[in-house]
């Protein structure tokens, strides 16, 4: 594997999940060799491009081009593409198969691309299995939870997952905890805010932390003591809302203003977005005239204390179970946001309406749509099981200034203004409505068999996508009307927020073990990215030595809390803003490279803008180069490339981090049928390697390889 010199710190932390069920990954991180050229200006929120990895089955035709245009489209990495071989051709394959064929392979690839700090999707093209067989996991969950005397209800834990959730529940998966199967264990859930400060831990720690804050009410002795436990625990746990706020409680009982003031001023900063909550509070009544106090508490947004507020998702971050952020080993969940592109098999999309579907969300990025969210009120049970989180949603969206409307059809009829959809039926079909889905759009469907892309007589949640929406999904087995397996309705707030499609899903959703979600995860209609502008290199230029980069963020519109530095794919830089940077191109390889600076809003979300670079690094004077006749090919063609190199011993010729062709010599020709490199534009690069490994890149070449895109469905086996 080609890596460059540099090299950036490792981070171990692991963390546990709850209850006993452990969920444990870790992957190490470094600088690789990224060989995309790039527009040079994307923007995006809830994570971006770098932070993706994208999954592709190397043997389907189909898969290849859904990534094509989406690497080209979302501007992901090279790096971050990952090709599998030998993928079943089902819907449906066992635990052992989706862990050894898919889940282990591409864990390994991260850890060998030394791109795992950077990771917080896993995102899935075409012609993967849908549906996972996990009876060894439903058998072990309904065996631990007998011996904590409870009883299982077996009916809500059947044994099949999709794709995308034993993915998000990755290190669980591959550990065998069962304990991804429970109706509660997605903590990156935005649950009820009651929990927010009543469960901030499991175990034993829980029980230390009910203890504390106990004494609150207690003689002084022990109120000191309850105080430093507390402190303890916010020492170990600092963007712990729960701990800052009450800590900000006992202080305030104690007449402390300047103390109640700094504790109260941490939780807002991890948060706490719930002023009528704070002023309601008769622990402040004491300090509540303070200056400064009044002043920090007339800053906090008015929040209703229903839900726990919205969040941007990051990979690192250990999530507790009141939904805040833990630091301390065994008191978070970490998770990976995954979706899949296309189904474009049985009854999913076909080729060309996946193609579509895509580039519209694609498009749909930042547009800040207008229209109407609509919620179905019928008395179907696939309707009235979300219907009492209608008005949560409705009120949500009214605060972000989204107009809403509950209807008592199955569908909307005759609305062409579709910005999102909840609703509950088991047949349809969206064009008899002649209403209209705004292109970024999620739409949601309650019923049994929306995810099961097989020959279930539901209507299948591809009838939503080939309408134009962002993003939808269904579960892949008899679910039963459980909310927590569903999308709550709040997740057209979590979107309407700024969040990426991916982040809204799974703050939305409880218990996603059974939930297919197919679409565009990246997709974020309603972000507003901060705005960057650097000076000191120019896009496509050749460099030497060092080069000092000024950043400016004047022009944005959102505040800046930091920034991020990729080279080459690879985070070498995390820090406040800082408005010059030193960048040493000598401890780069000549050849062909790519920077990209990454600034990030000070904001919940932590809303990204970034600005893509490629360049040419020149301090020895070796340089490699690749040619083609022409830039356009068909799909039969063969490609014939020509490379030359004034360094190494010989050249080898990459797709995607993909390994096309290799020669020894400094001069070669290669010729590459046009199905390997798949349909859509490609990027191909030629690499100058020596005997020590050193490497000297081209610059990428842009080619559009065309072909005819399939207008029906390729059905497969069940298993």
């Amino acid at each position: 594997m080609l890596s460059h010199q540099l090299r950036i710190p490792v981070s171990d932390d692991q963390h546990a999940t709850r209850v006993g069920f452990f969920c444990r990954w870790i992957l190490v991180c470094g600088l690789f060799l990224s060989t995309t050229a790039s527009n040079p200006m994307a923007c995006t929120a809830g994570g971006g491009p770098e932070n993706v990895v994208l999954v592709v089955n190397g043997d389907s035709a189909t898969s290849k081009l859904i990534a094509n245009f989406y690497i080209a489209g979302r501007l992901i990495p090279t790096r971050n593409v990952i090709y599998l071989n030998g993928i079943p051709d089902v819907e449906i394959i066992d635990l052992e198969i989706f862990r050894d064929k898919i889940l282990k392979p591409v864990f390994q690839q991260i850890e060998e691309r030394k791109i795992g700090n950077n990771i917080d999707y896993i995102v899935y093209s075409a012609d993967f299995p849908t549906i996972i067989d996990i009876p060894k996991h439903a058998e072990k969950l309904a065996a631990e939870l007998k011996q904590h005397g409870q009883t299982i209800q077996s009916e809500l834990y059947l044994a099949q997952a999709s794709l995308n959730s034993a993915t998000y529940f990755a290190g669980a998966v591959l550990s065998d905890q069962p304990g991804y199967m429970l109706l509660d264990a997605n903590t990156y859930y935005r649950q009820p805010a009651e929990k927010l400060l009543r469960q901030p831990f499991v175990g034993a720690r829980q029980k230390e932390f009910e203890a504390a804050i106990a004494t609150f009410e207690k003689s002084k002795p022990e109120f000191d003591e309850g105080l430093k436990q507390l402190k303890e625990m916010a020492a170990l746990n600092p963007q712990q809302i729960a701990l800052s706020y009450w800590i900000a409680r006992f202080y305030a009982h104690r007449n402390d203003a300047k103390q109640a003031t700094h504790w109260l001023t941490q939780a807002v900063r991890s948060g706490w977005s719930f002023r009528s909550q704070t002023r309601a509070d008769l622990a402040f009544n004491s300090v509540k005239n303070d200056p400064l106090f009044k002043g920090i508490v007339e800053a906090i947004p008015d929040e209703p204390f229903d839900f726990v507020p919205t969040r941007g998702f990051k990979q690192a971050y250990a999530w507790a179970p009141n939904g805040m952020l833990n630091q301390e080993p065994g008191q978070g969940n970490r998770f990976l946001l995954s979706t899949v592109l296309a189904i474009t098999r049985n009854f999913g999309t076909t080729e060309k309406e996946a193609l579509r579907q895509l580039r519209a969300s694609m498009k749909a990025d930042g547009t800040h749509p207008k229209g109407t969210f609509y919620f179905s009120e019928t008395a179907d049970v696939r309707s009235t099981t979300r219907q009492p989180n209608f008005k949560s949603a409705i009120e949500a969206l009214k605060r972000l200034g989204q107009k809403s409307e509950i209807i008592t059809t199955d569908l909307p009829v005759q609305k062409r203004d579709v910005l999102g959809l909840s609703t509950g039926i088991a047949t349809f079909s969206w064009t008899a409505t002649g209403s209209k889905i705004v292109p970024g759009a999620i739409c949601e469907n309650l019923t049994s068999y929306g995810g099961m892309i097989l020959d279930e007589p539901q209507t299948k949640l591809a009838e939503f996508l080939r309408n134009d929406a962002a993003g939808s999904s269904g579960t892949v087995i008899e679910p039963f009307a459980i909310q927590a397996k569903f999308p709550h309705p709040l997740i057209h707030a979590h979107y309407a927020s700024g969040c990426s499609l991916a982040e809204a899903y799974y703050q939305s959703v409880e218990g996603p073990f059974q939930l297919l979600i197919v679409g565009d995860a990246l997709c974020r209609p309603w972000a507003t990215p901060p705005v960057l502008q650097v000076k000191g290199i120019v896009a496509g230029e050749k460099i030497t030595g060092t080069v000092k980069l000024n950043l400016d963020w004047s022009a944005s519109k959102v505040p800046v809390a930091g920034m991020e530095m990729y080279v080459d794919g690879v985070q070498v830089l995390r820090d406040r803003t800082r408005p010059e940077i030193a960048f040493d191109t000598t401890e780069l390889s000549d050849g062909f490279h790519e920077l990209r600076l990454v600034a990030i809003a000070n904001n919940a979300l932590e809303t990204t803008g970034r600005v893509v670079i490629p360049f040419q690094v020149d301090n020895a004077g070796w340089a490699t180069e690749l040619k083609t006749s022409r830039d356009n090919y068909l799909i039969t063609d063969t490609v014939k490339f020509t490379a030359k190199s004034n360094f190494g011993d010989s050249i080898e010729l990459t797709h995607n981090m993909r390994s096309i062709a290799k020669k020894i010599g400094r001069e070669a020709e290669f010729e590459v049928a046009a199905e390997l490199l798949g349909r859509g534009p490609v990027f191909v690069e030629a690499i100058s390697i020596d005997e020590s490994g050193k490497v000297v890149a081209s610059t990428p070449l842009r080619l559009m390889i065309k072909g005819p895109l399939s207008e029906r469905n390729r059905m497969t086996a069940r298993k």
